[in-house]
């Protein structure tokens, strides 16, 4: 181990040791403007706030997109994704709801980049996948399900997909004034889901 201090021609001096400068970490935050505010939004069939959320539908025939797109003046970083499955009767993992089978398509959860490439996030067909989706480390074989999710006696499912795990660190990013987006499309007949829709959170970086 090595050290030395270095000047510059002010002469102020900083230390090195094995060729890393030595600095103190400051523990509270910098007196400086906040550039960053909270974000949230629900995956919408106009891509907008407002827009139908509602992600139990029917998409065998035609697929349907619920989408967030950039923004126009800030880049938005989503770093979670919310979803919400409820249902009447109980169900298993094998199933999508209580469909009592799997689908067929899967639902595609994907990003296109400012290229108009699609990357694709995950396809979740069945309850499990949903699971592995937010990364789980391990599930409790009955304690998966919840109860009265959405009304006396139902059954669904709550979780979140972090996704500062898949792209460290901040989560996918949408540069403003692009075309870039992150899309869940429906594929499948999906309205055994009485309640079915997906929430992002994240913030919002601004000049």
């Amino acid at each position: 181990m090595w050290k030395f201090f270095q000047s510059d021609k002010n002469g102020t001096s900083a230390e090195f040791e094995d060729g890393n400068q030595l600095v103190t970490q400051v523990t509270c935050p910098p007196l400086l403007p906040q550039k960053c505010k909270v974000w949230g939004q629900k995956f919408t069939i106009t891509g907008i706030p407002t827009g139908s959320d509602d992600l139990g539908v029917d998409g065998s025939g035609t697929p349907v997109d619920y989408y967030i797109p950039a923004d126009t003046d800030n880049d938005i970083y989503i770093t979670k994704i919310s979803f919400v499955i409820g249902y009447g009767s109980a169900a298993e993992l094998w199933e999508f709801a209580d469909k009592n089978a799997a689908l067929t398509n899967g639902i595609n959860i994907h990003y296109t980049d400012t290229h108009g490439n699609d990357i694709v996030i995950g396809n979740p067909k069945t309850n499990y996948d949903f699971l592995r989706l937010s990364l789980s480390d391990g599930i409790i074989p009955t304690a998966w399900e919840l109860r009265h999710l959405g009304a006396t006696n139902d059954y669904g499912i709550l979780l979140a997909v972090d996704l500062t795990k898949y792209v460290p660190s901040y989560g996918i990013k949408l540069d403003r004034c692009t075309n870039q987006r992150i899309t869940i499309t429906i594929r499948d007949d999906c309205t055994d889901a009485d309640t079915f829709n997906c929430r992002a959170f994240g913030f919002e970086r601004f000049e």
